[in-house]
């Protein structure tokens, strides 16, 4: 990845997630990052959310992090919660609510546990918060985002929404076969359902078939 056009944040958290070779290699972190953003920008054009730039840069930040923990061991979404909480340079890149956002996104990025049920009391603090809300929300694109890419090979190259009412068609755009990636998407997409208020439909779309940008 050039370092070259990064914000002073963005390099940050790079710099932090290459000492752990973003626990599953720099090319997952990467596309699952672009996923992830994707998505968060189709949202806000579709009128799911108004979040702004803060909150795209809380997602940004725990895509690329979101498995840190697998380099150190036991339950990695643990781990990588963990490590974010304890790291003084995110701390100062991020300020104290962002890092804790960026450590609780990157935590709920697997299937299980339920942010709306989980009963850590500092996480039931921040979900009570003004910016409660909005982290469920972002940790919920993120577990698509990360799905999307469930072999580690980058298979889907693209992302796009749709919305026709309740009703959110996300489609995945790949050269070759993606139904492993898209069939646990559809899986981990509860949370996206029950934080945006909509249904949720996955469709492989094969890329010479895709706009331009998607």
């Amino acid at each position: 990845m050039e370092d070259s056009g990064l914000t002073d944040v963005q390099r940050v958290v790079i710099v932090f997630g290459r000492r752990y070779d973003f626990g599953r290699g720099e090319g997952h972190a990467l596309k699952v990052r672009d996923l992830a953003l994707k998505m968060f920008d189709d949202a806000r054009r579709l009128g799911l959310h108004g979040m702004g730039p803060r909150e795209r840069l809380w997602l940004e930040a725990a895509a690329l992090l979101h498995d840190v923990g697998v380099s150190v061991g036991g339950e990695h979404h643990e781990s990588s919660k963990e490590l974010i909480l304890s790291s003084e340079e995110l701390r100062r890149a991020l300020g104290p609510l962002g890092l804790k956002a960026v450590a609780w996104i990157a935590f709920f990025h697997r299937r299980e546990p339920d942010p709306l049920e989980h009963p850590d009391p500092e996480w039931r603090e921040l979900l009570k918060s003004e910016c409660g809300g909005a982290v469920v929300r972002l940790a919920a694109t993120l577990r698509v985002a990360d799905a999307l890419d469930r072999s580690l090979l980058q298979a889907v190259e693209g992302v796009e929404l749709e919305r026709d009412g309740d009703r959110v068609l996300v489609k995945a755009y790949s050269r070759g076969d993606a139904s492993v990636e898209v069939e646990r998407a559809r899986e981990k997409a509860r949370l996206f359902e029950r934080a945006f208020g909509v249904r949720v439909e996955m469709r492989q779309v094969p890329k010479r078939s895709a706009r331009r940008g998607p």
